[in-house]
């Protein structure tokens, strides 16, 4: 019997490999991607299995990790691996037949015993009672049952999810039906929604993905807030409105970031600009590391702008605050849909801070030492990430044919900003510290203390010192002009 090659990642193998067997059943997307030959860099598998609850605790206890109960309605249980999950399904009565009609496609309805599934043994022993396989074939998506949405709202989500991940289409009562109960996502949990978002969030078919979540209604339910800048006029600056624009700089940064060049002949020539610095990997594993804090930015970046909105005499309109304004506004957003406070806090920084990279230097001049120094001591591993959203809204505000002739000077600013380093390195990457500071100017710990090391950090990078005792005189100096303005100050 010819065997099925299944996709596992060594720690899902090893895992797979050391469950009890017994009585379970391999069911839903490991199946469907066995069968498709799809693979993915995590390994997820659902199980089902009698006493669900009692068998994922003893399973979490033989693979160490700890199992946890997701979803009380459909009584599911979690054991999570570093490389994936492997998520457990009750089945109360032993009826396979009757769990693959609870669920969502058929081609996720198909199931396999545990024992035949990790020998490759798919074919012969696989139960699909509703034509999953050859829905398989065409890569289409199928309900169930009429109801399948309606029971479990999130499937609408997991349906772009899975079109974007893989190319499964959707059939047109799906399409139909997700249009008429899109509100109904807001009854899915918020952990469960930023699931599928983040794997949406990941695909570099995510410009793909929002439209169609838009053409569905998902994304103003999704993200209400980008709603409010549909019709909201950017001229004369801009060539679209607000709503349009932060979809099309989406567009534009999977294309800036993703490790294969686009297709077009205008893409490929923006991007050529850019491949020096793509292929140093230090900016590359920033990008790689920001990549869904950075594309969720870059979508929500100017929806602060409908609420801070002026119009000049002229007609030119003005955005003044619209940076802080969307920071806090994305922050609410993402923190009601749970997503982890790093995240947050990674977006947050990348929209309050996304007019930055235009405005570290003089209109027509490279940015100077000193301001690429603190650009660099706030930011941190945030540079590249903000330069490349810098680099998209540009590309989406002007449009590619009008920037064209001027983008050889965008990616040289990104350059050299990017790719800025101090002047005189240091081996520790400080000339003095807080306790070498206080040794030599007799101060107490203090905020005094840190802007005297701020301002030395500063002049040994753009080179006005270099040596360990113009620090200390440095340090002294300051130390004294801040005694002596504070003597004057209460004299």
């Amino acid at each position: 019997m010819r065997k099925t090659t299944i996709p596992m990642t060594p720690e899902a193998a090893k895992a797979v490999s050391t469950l009890d067997a017994d009585g379970v059943w391999v069911v839903g997307g490991a199946v469907r991607d066995a069968l498709a030959g799809d693979s993915h860099d995590r390994f997820d598998i659902d199980l089902a299995v009698g006493g669900a609850e009692a068998w994922t605790r003893r399973a979490g206890e033989a693979l160490g990790a700890r199992a946890s109960r997701i979803s009380s309605h459909f009584n599911v249980w979690r054991i999570p691996l570093s490389d994936g999950q492997i998520d457990v399904w009750d089945l109360p009565d032993g009826d396979i037949e009757r769990d693959l009609r609870r669920r969502d496609f058929t081609a996720n309805a198909m199931a396999v015993p545990l024992s035949e599934f990790r020998c490759g043994r798919i074919a012969g022993s696989l139960i699909d009672p509703h034509g999953g396989r050859s829905d398989v074939a065409s890569r289409t998506l199928r309900f169930v049952t009429h109801g399948a949405l309606r029971d479990d709202p999130l499937r609408m989500l997991r349906a772009v999810r899975l079109e974007a991940e893989g190319g499964w289409r959707p059939d047109a009562e799906l399409r139909a039906a997700i249009r008429r109960d899109a509100a109904l996502i807001d009854r899915a949990a918020a952990e469960r929604r930023w699931d599928e978002l983040r794997r949406i969030f990941e695909s570099d078919r995510l410009p793909w993905a929002l439209r169609r979540l838009e053409q569905s209604g998902l994304l103003d339910r999704l993200f209400p807030e980008l709603a409010l800048g549909r019709g909201v006029d950017q001229r004369p600056v801009h060539r679209r409105d607000v709503f349009r624009h932060q979809l099309d700089s989406v567009r534009w940064i999977v294309r800036l970031t993703a490790c294969d060049s686009p297709r077009s002949l205008r893409a490929s020539a923006i991007r050529r600009e850019l491949e020096p610095l793509l292929s140093t990997p230090g900016i590359r594993s920033a990008l790689d590391a920001w990549r869904v804090p950075l594309r969720l930015a870059t979508l929500l970046h100017d929806i602060g702008k409908p609420g801070t909105r002026t119009v000049d005499a002229d007609g030119s309109t003005h955005f003044y605050g619209h940076s802080e304004l969307g920071a806090q506004m994305a922050r609410s957003r993402l923190v009601e849909l749970r997503l982890p406070s790093g995240t947050i806090s990674q977006v947050e920084l990348l929209i309050e801070q996304h007019l930055r990279p235009g405005q570290v230097n003089a209109p027509g001049q490279m940015p100077t030492d000193r301001a690429l120094h603190r650009f660099h001591a706030s930011l941190g591993e945030a540079v590249a990430p903000l330069c490349w959203l810098f680099l998209a809204d540009s590309l989406a505000t002007a449009g590619a044919d009008a920037l064209l002739p001027r983008w050889p000077a965008y990616a040289a600013r990104v350059a050299r900003i990017v790719s800025w380093q101090p002047r005189v390195r240091t081996k520790t990457g400080v000339m003095l510290d807080g306790h070498a500071i206080m040794d030599v100017t007799g101060l107490a710990p203090g905020p005094l203390v840190g802007e005297i090391r701020a301002k030395i950090d500063e002049a040994v990078a753009i080179g006005e010192i270099g040596a360990v005792d113009e620090a200390r005189e440095m340090a002294i100096r300051l130390a004294r002009e801040a005694r002596e303005t504070r003597a004057s100050t209460t004299a």
